[in-house]
């Protein structure tokens, strides 16, 4: 029987698998660029500067300037992949959506439309060819990429960090770890809301299907549209305070870590166990942590979302498909060049 897989990722691998072996390779190349330049600054303060070494002082800023320019091509080279993915994977969930709510109807509903019956919702079929596959696709470019890139980012610069200096790199990751439990938790709650909302906006869309146009025009908003529409609004407002206070609590712990570094470390430099240039990279790959800390617990939210909204779409489609049917689902080809006449 035709059907689509029930997986998001599954989904995604389908229509994208060499494409996505791509962007790996190219997020493997970047993690072991990430303590290069921590490094660096350290050893610049450390031994040019302290030394009062001009020729080290210029030889490791061009190799400073060189990691940068390298870690920049690599990460333009990895974005364009994730962009052309994403688009890849709309243009395929679009001709599958219409494939599992026309192309393949089960024989009783074909019956009922031959019969006068409405038995698509247009609202809803709308709504699932603009928003709802946009929003799947544009999570499909770094569905695998996003999080490999910030956990393995995490697990270099702490690696770094703890040969350097395993205490201070402790106190970092002390301050850090709260936030992996605090974002589950804010998290379900928000995938609640938005599944809710994204039915609800379906809703308003055969709302308008539904209803005549003469019985629309020229007259003041009908009582359902107004109350569709208000509970958009509730679901909206408590989605964005949870979601609100769930980014403030992380600010704050991520926050916390420089000082917890400065402290400490400035303790230990006092006392003569540590180095000024050993404070400057610690306090540098903090910056660096927070960056992939901050879109870990994104990529977390969206692929909880993309699942959620994965598995409402699959849900949309009639059931019972004729299981003599032997269409495949749709085979992507590239776009057709449009041609015109001069």
């Amino acid at each position: 029987m035709p059907t689509m897989p029930t997986s998001v990722y599954r989904y995604i691998f389908q229509y994208s698998k060499w494409q996505q072996v791509v962007v790996i390779c190219l997020t493997l190349a970047l993690l072991p660029l990430a303590p290069v330049p921590l490094e660096l600054q350290r050893r610049l303060l450390d031994d040019a500067v302290a030394n009062k070494d001009v020729a080290l002082l210029v030889q490791l800023g061009a190799l400073y300037v060189a990691a940068l320019l390298l870690t920049a091509g690599v990460k333009f080279a990895m974005r364009v992949q994730r962009e052309l993915i994403s688009a890849r994977i709309v243009h395929a969930l679009r001709r599958s959506v219409y494939y599992c709510i026309y192309t393949v109807t089960p024989p009783a509903l074909l019956q009922a439309s031959k019969q006068g019956e409405d038995v698509v919702d247009e609202g809803t079929v709308v709504s699932m060819l603009s928003s709802e596959t946009e929003k799947l696709g544009g999570f499909a470019g770094a569905a695998i990429s996003g999080p490999l890139l910030q956990i393995g980012t995490l697990f270099v610069v702490l690696g770094y960090m703890f040969y350097i200096e395993p205490a201070v790199a402790a106190i970092a990751l002390a301050l850090y770890s709260p936030q992996f439990v605090i974002v589950p938790i804010f998290q379900a709650r928000m995938n609640k809301l938005s599944a809710k909302k994204a039915i609800t906006v379906r809703a308003l869309g055969n709302y308008i299907v539904d209803n005549a146009e003469p019985d629309l025009l020229d007259k003041p908003p009908p009582e359902g549209f107004t109350q569709i529409t208000d509970h958009i609004l509730q679901l909206r407002t408590r989605f964005l305070m949870t979601k609100n206070i769930m980014k403030t609590i992380n600010n704050l712990l991520i926050s916390l870590g420089p000082f917890g570094v400065i402290a400490w470390g400035g303790y230990m430099v006092i006392q003569g166990e540590a180095e000024v240039g050993v404070i400057l990279a610690f306090v540098s790959g903090l910056e660096r942590l927070g960056g992939p800390i901050r879109e870990l617990i994104a990529s977390y939210g969206a692929i909880t979302d993309a699942r959620m909204r994965y598995k409402i779409l699959n849900d949309s489609f009639p059931k019972n498909i004729d299981p003599e049917v032997k269409e495949p689902m749709p085979v992507l080809k590239k776009p057709r060049k449009s041609t015109s006449n001069a």
